[in-house]
């Protein structure tokens, strides 16, 4: 990384504190937590998807597709759970959800059953959710730390005051849209990922050398753990069916989305949105994966820079398998990308851990 490369990512972070400033005139309660039921269904359904996305996703999924043992293609089966979901979503949970003018979904659980179960859930939710994002952005600190050299210890403290501040600020309408610029930002980086790779592929020859399996999708033989074996096909359709009914439906940080919309329309606009959308996005995803895949078993250079990375920052990966996949997607973004196009990747990893 140069000058260029910072100078983007300073200049993101400080249009991010710019634009809670921006949105901070808020009226009320429901203004601030809501965004006064005033958004669209495109704002928001970027928001959710992006929420949804993580950086452990912009850069574990395409190594567990492309390098991961047992990886490969199978990683979309999850997904196809997604447009069942949003439908049972549709018509069994926003209806009522919804018309209760509720501002938080523990607000329904008090209503519906009691102040105790309100509360009970309500400590189970925020000890899940700061795990959960605790170990996502750490994580993600952890690879640039170990790519660009920035201090894991400084990631953290800079993202998680960006992210408070223009949060605090500008509440849910600075986040709906905070998570929609993070989106395209994401989304675009991995268009770059994808159109760098794919060139650097054709330099090396044809698309070939992967194993069958990792190129296929769906196993309809494959009942996953009823046959002693991991990623069947039906038990990650109904898995994932009931884990994005359970998500999109009822956990805070997509229902408080849901009901920040204008209308019961705009809410079955976003939810279809997320149900087409979403494969797409995941499967430049996978088809990134087994580019930059094909590219490390291709070419030495690469495959060496991952696994001199990995034993100087990951000893216990390098004596176990030599790589650790999950370093692919950085080491190929600082190796092989021009300055510029890094910051903008860099931007996206950083994008990815905001929105989440």
């Amino acid at each position: 990384m140069n000058w260029l490369d910072y100078t983007i990512i300073i200049v993101y972070l400080i249009g991010f504190v710019a634009m809670g400033y921006f949105f901070k005139e808020n009226k009320d309660s429901k203004d601030y937590f809501l965004g006064g039921k005033s958004l669209g269904w495109f704002p928001l359904s970027l928001s959710t998807m992006a929420t949804q996305l993580s950086a452990i996703s912009f850069i574990s999924a395409p190594a567990f597709v492309g390098l991961k043992a047992n990886g490969g293609l199978k990683w979309l089966t999850f997904e196809f759970g997604v447009p069942l979901a949003m439908i049972g979503i549709m018509f069994f949970i926003i209806p009522p959800l919804y018309k209760s003018g509720i501002v938080s979904i523990y607000e329904y659980l008090e209503r519906r059953f009691s102040k105790s179960t309100r509360k009970l859930i309500s400590v189970v939710f925020q000890i899940s959710r700061a795990l959960g994002t605790g170990v996502m952005v750490f994580t993600m600190a952890l690879i640039i730390q170990a790519v660009v050299g920035i201090s894991f210890h400084w990631t953290l403290i800079i993202i998680s005051i960006v992210t408070l501040i223009y949060s605090y600020q500008g509440g849910m309408k600075a986040v709906v849209w905070g998570d929609a610029i993070q989106m395209i930002i994401l989304f675009s980086g991995l268009i770059i990922c994808l159109i760098v790779g794919y060139s650097l592929m054709e330099d090396t020859g044809t698309f070939t050398g992967f194993n069958t399996e990792r190129l296929q999708v769906i196993d309809l033989s494959n009942l996953g753990i009823f046959q002693g074996e991991e990623y069947g096909f039906w038990p990650m359709l109904l898995g994932g069916l009931f884990l994005y009914l359970s998500y999109y439906g009822t956990d805070q940080t997509q229902a408080q989305r849901l009901l920040s919309a204008k209308d019961e329309g705009t809410i079955r606009k976003l939810l279809m949105a997320n149900g087409l959308l979403r494969f797409p996005v995941v499967l430049v995803y996978c088809i990134m994966g087994l580019i930059i895949g094909y590219l490390v078993s291709n070419i030495p250079e690469f495959y060496q820079s991952i696994q001199e990375t990995t034993r100087v920052h990951y000893p216990a990966e390098y004596a176990a398998s030599g790589i650790k996949p999950d370093l692919m997607m950085p080491v190929f973004i600082t190796k092989y990308l021009p300055n510029g196009l890094i910051g903008i990747l860099m931007v996206g990893i950083l994008s990815a851990a905001m929105s989440s």
